[in-house]
Order: C-alpha cells, then structure tokens, then sequence
C-alpha cells in the first residue's frame, strides 16, 4: 500500500504524514465516535485542570461494537494494520486505538523505552498547527546512537541542575501541521511533543514488531508492553462497560487479518486462548 519512497522516508528520518488517509465522512465517524465515548465514560472531557510533569487528559480504549469505526483501524484496515508492518519491515502487534482528550502539553519524549521497534498512528481530529497543538518531532530521533545523544543533550539542561533555563535553545524540530483526515506515523522512539491548542481531541493507536516465538524473553517483553499500553490506571471510568480487547476479539471471524491479531495475542499471552 505504501511506497517504497514514504517506507524510505518513514526508515531515515522516523515519521510519515500520510496526508488524506482517510475520507471526511470515516473522519466524521470517528470524531463522533471517540467524543461520544469520552462524554459517556467521563461526563465532561477536557475539563481536567492542567498539572505540571505529565500529559494531562482523559484517555480510553477505544475497541467496543458500538465504536465500529476504532474498531475496525486496529486490525482490519490496511492504512493501519497492514501500514504498521510494512513500515516496522515486519509482522506487527496491535495494540486497540486510544480515544483522548488532552489537555495539557507535553515535553519531548518518546513512546517506548525498551528497545523494541514499535510505531503510532496519530490522528487529530480538529486542525492542528504549531499554535494549536500541532505534534512536533526531531528526524531520525528513532536512530539509537541519536537518540542517546538526545538524552545525553537533555541531561545537560540547565533545569537539571535546579536552574530556570529560559534561554534554553529550543530543539530542531519539525511541525506536522495536519487537517482532519490526515494522520502522522511515527517510530516509538522518536523524540516528539505537543504544545497548545487545548483541549485536543485525538485518536492513537500503537503496533508493536512481532518478537518471534524463539525468543521467549522478548515475548515477556512485547507482551508487557502491549498490557502496560491499554492499562489507565488513574483514570475512573467503567471498565465493563469499555472492555480493552473483549468485543473486538469476539469479532474475529469478521475478518482473517484480525483473526491472525488475535492469534499473535494470544501467543504473547496478552489474551486468554481458547
């Protein structure tokens, strides 16, 4: 489905904007889908007041019947599924799709810390510029030997040692200015970051390279990671109600390429087997 020259880009510099991915009436159903599941699961979404030191919202599975849309993306849709393996050169894992609200920024970052090729598909749901919220990310951050440089360039922050640092160079960076209908791909260790335009409405989801059965310690590692992904401890909301892989799995016989999903889960332990 993707070029060989957005699966080049997407390997150098760890991102694609994948522009017009979807039509404006799937981003219609989309955005009345996870607004409505986050008005239904926590009453008023978006009206978390701001905290310092993390990415402030409220989050939810999103993989329920009557979320046909989400649900459909996680498994059975070439942009996503099929995208997520041609991208990581390789079978992939999925996770279920993220609705979320935010309502804070967020400081740069990456998705994963272990050293497993992962990727996200991000998808806003307003426009978004660098006033608004936009996602920004540094290229080939993804690259390990950059990435540790990175670390290494944060740690010498002058708020490191207890200091304002106002006149801190800000990072190089790019903006992925997106319309409804677009979507950003990016590797989990890409550095990225949002700020402003809040609240912001959006819908994530993570895939994650498939371990392989012969190598049963990064089986443990990819199956704790794909647990850990969907777990929002801190967030109240009705757990029977908005099941994480329940209604979705049972759908299985709909579709081979969400059969086969559900067979890599349940060898990775994430899902209970027959």
């Amino acid at each position: 489905m993707l070029t060989h020259q957005q699966i080049l880009h997407f390997s150098t510099f760890g991102y694609l904007i994948l522009r017009g991915l979807f039509s404006q009436s799937e981003m219609k159903a989309l955005r009345d889908e996870v607004a409505t599941a986050l008005a239904d699961a926590f009453g008023r979404p978006g009206t978390e007041p701001h905290q310092a030191g993390g990415i402030n919202g409220d989050y939810l599975p999103l993989a329920v019947d009557r979320a046909p849309f989400s649900q459909s993306l996680i498994a059975d849709d070439e942009r996503t599924f099929l995208a997520s393996a041609e991208l990581l050169a390789g079978p992939t894992v999925p996770s279920v799709g993220i609705a979320t609200c935010f309502t804070g920024d967020s400081t740069w970052h990456t998705r994963l810390g272990p050293a497993i090729p992962g990727l996200t598909i991000w998808v806003d749901l307003e426009p978004r510029t660098s006033e608004s919220g936009a996602l920004r990310l540094i290229p080939g951050s993804h690259i390990p030997d950059y990435e540790r440089q990175l670390w290494d360039y944060c740690r010498a922050a002058p708020s490191a040692s207890g200091f304002a640092q106002p006149d801190w160079p800000d990072w190089p960076h790019v903006v992925a200015e997106t319309e409804p209908g677009d979507a950003v791909a990016f590797h989990a260790h890409l550095f990225t970051c949002a700020q402003g335009g809040t609240p912001r409405l959006t819908w994530t989801i993570d895939y994650l390279l498939w371990p392989g059965l012969a190598d049963p310690d990064r089986m443990r590692l990819v199956r704790d990671m794909a647990l850990d992904d969907v777990e929002f401890d801190h967030e109240d909301y009705d757990r029977d109600r908005w099941p994480v892989w329940r209604e979705w799995a049972a759908g299985a016989s709909t579709s081979s390429s969400r059969a086969l999903a559900v067979e890599r889960l349940k060898l990775l332990g994430v899902l209970a087997g027959d």
